[in-house]
């Protein structure tokens, strides 16, 4: 009652009153979080300076990279270096995952530095790659965790522990976190990590949801100079204020380039109302329940892990599902005024890119040509070909998701792909003020029945492009399980798969001090538009079947040469057919092999291992 009448007798100052709130909250989140070991005292894992490939809280398909990436050139066997003082306190083996790993700890300032996917731990620590070595040999094959004595593996700074490798998840990269008691700290923290980048991130667009809007709107970002953007429409027209009312959640796209092409996460974004920071967010500190609650941070029916596209939330998201956050709260106090607004993202190093808008506080006009379509959580379309359900999964807001039918004549926003034909209708899933964790569930029967050469296909509204959707035929047609927004089809498949040599920085996976020198490896990469490629090819050398691996990390068959064969042939002619599930198949692709260089090899007289 007290608190009534002070707000009665006084105006308060919503504006301070946030701003207020906002540092504290930022205060609040990293004091007693990170330790305070100095920062000049963590170096750089690797002896040369690699750049970021992956980068702290990014999404991932369940859960955030709690690390960052770092790039080893397709080639393992680069040494690790021991990122402060310490020992190591775990070595773990599995083969998904991290893959070969250590945990390095250092008891002062109780923080671990975690290296996955390593190929040995062959470096000053002999002993510790003996250990490795004796696991294997005893059965360790399958996996390992093995808590080691304190102080066994002592290590300083800078001191080489092992050696990087693809073991696990992922083709050849570093994976290094630091975690503490409380949680993990984002690597680029500390200044010897963050790269000294000098570009500001890229912002993409901006999303806009209201309460008093039809649908979502979405504007792009246009860049007018360095780390400055403007938001103009689909064809590069400017935007003007930008009519709401009530509750307004608003969300960034972008990325941030780290000295590398990879389209990374940024540290931090923020969002400033008439002058004054009303939000902010740092991406330096996770606890460990937050890894696993990206929907606190982005638009997960949005974002995407490949393409990257990250959609983050301008404003706090409770942990909680059922309780719904938003950016600002208009109300009929102040109709018709307009605000200044800017939005923000942020690198480790401190760049800062930022684009300006105006927001008036009235209700939109009413878009005259509204398509007539079905809402709701459990839904069908208007011609009951397509339904869709999430109202079993966990969710946010209290708004829809809806479905609305295209006819092939209509404008769309793809183009068919080459050696695709369109067999029905297009149906496009779009939410209105709602977010669902997980895939929901959906049917479409087609009519006429689906062939054997026909498939589900889905656009992404938010890569823009065609990606890959979980379906399994059911009857006439099929079920699918989906987490995007988009379109879905179907489309018939008359288009076969291709084979193509991989290339790369080198023609060797490996450096030269941990490769096996009996054997000349080769990669041949798989693709297919359509269906997608089978993983069983026939392949053949010199006529007659000949083994290979499947790599599902470079979509590629992996073949394995003794380098001995040089006594018999001076050539070996390789061939290879793929097949597609539509039945297509390819071309068969031919690679003739030159021996001749392998007589020079010192290890080309490897005894046969049986």
């Amino acid at each position: 009652m007290v608190l009534k009448a002070f707000t009665f007798k006084f105006r308060f100052n919503w504006t301070l009153f946030l701003s207020l709130l906002c540092l504290f909250r930022i205060a609040l989140h990293s004091e007693g979080k990170i330790p305070n070991i100095p920062k000049e005292a963590v170096g750089f894992p690797l002896p040369y300076y690699s750049p970021v490939t992956g980068t702290f809280a990014e999404i991932r398909n369940h859960n955030l990279h709690l690390g960052s990436d770092f790039k080893s050139y397709g080639l393992n066997g680069h040494s690790i270096l021991a990122t402060f003082d310490g020992y190591v306190e775990e070595i773990n083996y599995s083969k998904i995952g991290y893959g070969l790993s250590l945990n390095f700890y250092n008891p002062k300032y109780k923080i671990k530095s975690k290296y996955a996917h390593l190929h040995t731990f062959e470096g000053e620590l002999t002993d510790l790659e003996l250990l490795r070595k004796a696991l294997f040999l005893m059965g360790e094959k399958e996996g390992f965790s093995l808590k080691l004595p304190m102080g066994m593996f002592p290590a300083k700074k800078g001191m080489p522990i092992g050696k990087t490798g693809e073991s696990g998840s992922g083709i050849s990269h570093l994976h290094l976190e630091f975690r503490t008691e409380k949680g993990i700290v984002n690597p680029l923290y500390f200044p010897d990590l963050h790269q000294k980048d000098v570009t500001p991130p890229t912002i993409t667009s901006l999303l806009i949801e209201a309460e008093s809007l039809n649908k979502p709107l979405q504007f792009f970002a246009k860049e007018i100079s360095k780390g400055k953007y403007q938001l103009v429409g689909e064809n590069g027209e400017e935007i003007g204020p930008i009519s709401v009312l009530g509750k307004v959640k608003i969300r960034l796209s972008g990325y941030d380039l780290i000295r590398s092409r990879n389209k990374n996460n940024v540290y931090g974004m923020d969002l400033i109302q008439n002058g004054s920071k009303i939000f902010e967010r740092h991406f330096d500190f996770l606890s460990f329940e937050e890894g696993s609650k990206k929907h606190q941070f982005y638009d997960i029916n949005r974002s995407s892990l490949s393409p990257p596209v990250y959609f983050y939330h301008l404003y706090d998201q409770s942990k909680n599902w059922n309780e719904e956050g938003y950016s600002i709260h208009l109300t009929s106090d102040t109709l018709n005024q307009e605000i200044k607004m800017e939005a923000g993202l942020l690198d480790a190093t401190g760049n800062r890119s930022s684009v300006e808008f105006k927001i008036k506080n009235q209700l939109p006009q009413k878009s005259e040509s509204i398509v007539k379509q079905q809402t709701g959580k459990k839904i069908s379309s208007l011609d009951r070909i397509l339904s869709f359900d999430v109202s079993q999964n966990e969710s946010t807001g209290n708004g829809f998701v809806s479905i609305q039918v295209f006819e092939p004549t209509d404008s769309l926003p793809f183009q068919v792909p080459k050696g695709l034909l369109l067999k029905s209708k297009v149906y496009q899933i779009t939410s209105q003020n709602f977010t669902w964790k997980g895939e929901g569930a959906g049917e479409f029967n087609a009519s006429p029945p689906a062939s054997t050469k026909d498939s589900l296909y889905f656009w992404d509204e938010s890569i823009r492009k065609f990606s890959t959707i979980r379906q399994k035929r059911k009857g006439n047609g099929f079920q699918f399980f989906l987490a995007k927004l988009g379109y879905i089809m179907i489309f018939e498949d008359r288009s076969p798969p291709s084979i193509a040599p991989m290339t790369a920085l080198a023609r060797h996976i490996e450096l030269p001090e941990v490769r096996n020198h009996c054997f000349e490896d080769r990669y041949y990469v798989l693709s297919d538009t359509g269906t997608g490629f089978k993983s069983t090819v026939e392949l053949l050398i010199d006529g007659q079947f000949y083994p290979y691996e499947y790599d599902p990390d470079r979509t590629a068959i992996h073949v394995s040469l003794p380098k001995s064969l040089y006594k018999e042939k001076p050539y070996l002619l390789l061939e290879v057919r793929a097949f597609d599930y539509a039945g297509n198949e390819s071309e068969p692709y031919l690679d003739l092999i030159a021996t001749s260089g392998w007589k020079n090899d010192p290890y080309a007289s490897c005894p046969l291992i049986e």
